[in-house]
């Protein structure tokens, strides 16, 4: 059911031109794909799902059981949860505000965002932003690789204008050189027993790529050393760590070692100013992040709940703008009616504090005239009493007796 990036605008307009919703918004990532509408025919989940279905050119049986339909706040609930990641598969990761941040330009592409919609997105980004400052949702680590970058960030205080020495170069490593990237890191030396991987993931970085011989003299250049291969022996020893710290003129260095069996010999963890970490305590950090996320989780649902009443009521507020309207142009149209008759009189010469005075009554006999006719007589759909009580309500009558 994932749309591809071809594919999306097309999926809109079909949308829109069949008359399936007057507004759309698709989110498709490689965990989900979502659709939030308003307006059209679209309003049963059957009428979507077939066109889901047809649009993919897929049986309907198979899709069955493994939707979900919200509708009104519960929509709006779903999607601020989302932006928020808690919907996620890792609880708080912020990739998935970007990508509906994706979908919402997409969207605006296909002009299918109308009024509803843009409103619904700028408040969920409002409600994310919130959520990442007032929780933690987002600050406890709970990939192995995060975990590493936050623990060398801990111990030296900050990763700018670090160097970091990579030993592999397979998925973990490449997570790793990403996330210290975006901790400053703009040094990297890549060292792999295969030339052609360590190549590919040093040009990603914009570092160089070294073979596996050459570690010892890479020691004393590195601040942070983190090292994943499937070595059955140790590729950095004490003796290369003791005599690289001899050579080096930088202070700390910091190891993580995330191979099993070890990469990393036990041993270098004893020496001076050299700081040792294998995966096991990456572990404990990780599973300790888990937890605090799933403590923030709660919080964050808090101000979720907040923020779809708040949307419920403006939403809500949006039944009334034709009354309004109705009834701005009625009292417009007996505020021009009065007024060409009066400004007759000060043409004729009249004293115009005598012609305002005249003209501010007669218009509110004029406006007050129909309403109050209809209090002395209410209508079958209305009482006396709930007429009266609203007047209370829209003009503040009971406050100002007060």
């Amino acid at each position: 059911m994932a749309f591809s990036p071809e594919g999306l605008l097309l999926a809109h307009r079909d949308l829109l031109s069949k008359g399936v919703a007057k507004e759309v918004l698709i989110l498709s990532t490689c965990n989900r794909t979502e659709i939030y509408y308003h307006g059209g025919c679209g309003g049963h989940a059957d009428i979507m799902q077939s066109w889901l279905c047809d649009f993919h050119g897929v049986d309907q049986r198979l899709l069955a059981g493994h939707g979900y339909f919200h509708v009104q706040d519960e929509a709006a609930r779903h999607l601020f949860r989302v932006s928020c990641g808690l919907d996620s598969m890792i609880v708080g990761e912020p990739q998935i505000l970007g990508q509906i941040k994706d979908a919402y330009q997409i969207a605006a592409d296909a002009a299918s965002a109308g009024p509803l919609l843009n409103r619904l997105l700028h408040w969920a980004f409002r409600v994310a932003k919130r959520v990442r400052s007032e929780t933690a949702i987002g600050s406890a680590p709970v990939s192995i690789a995060y975990a590493a970058v936050s623990l060398s960030k801990q111990l030296l205080g900050t990763l700018e204008d670090k160097e970091a020495l990579l030993i592999g170069a397979g998925e973990t490593m490449e997570l790793v050189a990403t996330h210290l990237r975006e901790h400053g890191v703009k040094r990297f030396a890549v060292a792999n027993r295969t030339p052609e991987r360590g190549q590919q993931l040093a040009q990603r970085m914009d570092g160089a790529a070294f073979s596996l011989s050459q570690i010892p003299e890479l020691l004393a250049q590195a601040d942070v050393v983190v090292s994943s291969t499937a070595s059955p022996l140790p590729v950095v020893t004490a003796a290369a760590v003791a005599e690289a710290m001899t050579r080096r003129r930088k202070g700390e260095l910091m190891l993580v070692d995330l191979a099993v069996p070890r990469d990393i010999a036990p041993e270098v963890g004893k020496l001076a100013n050299c700081y040792l970490y294998t995966i096991d305590d990456l572990n404990d950090i990780t599973q300790a992040g888990l937890r605090a996320r799933r403590e923030a989780a709660l919080e964050a649902e808090g101000i979720i709940a907040e923020e779809v009443a708040g949307f419920q009521q403006w939403r809500e507020s949006l039944d009334v703008v034709p009354a309004i309207r109705r009834l701005r142009e009625h009292v417009e149209g007996s505020r021009k009616d009065e007024l060409q008759r009066f400004l007759r009189y000060i043409e004729l010469g009249q004293d115009p504090r005598v012609v305002l005075d005249a003209f501010s009554k007669a218009l509110i006999n004029k406006i007050l005239h129909e309403p109050i006719a209809t209090l002395r007589q209410p209508c079958q759909e209305a009482t006396s009493e709930n007429l009266v009580a609203a007047l209370d309500i829209l003009f503040h009558l009971s406050d100002a007796e007060g």
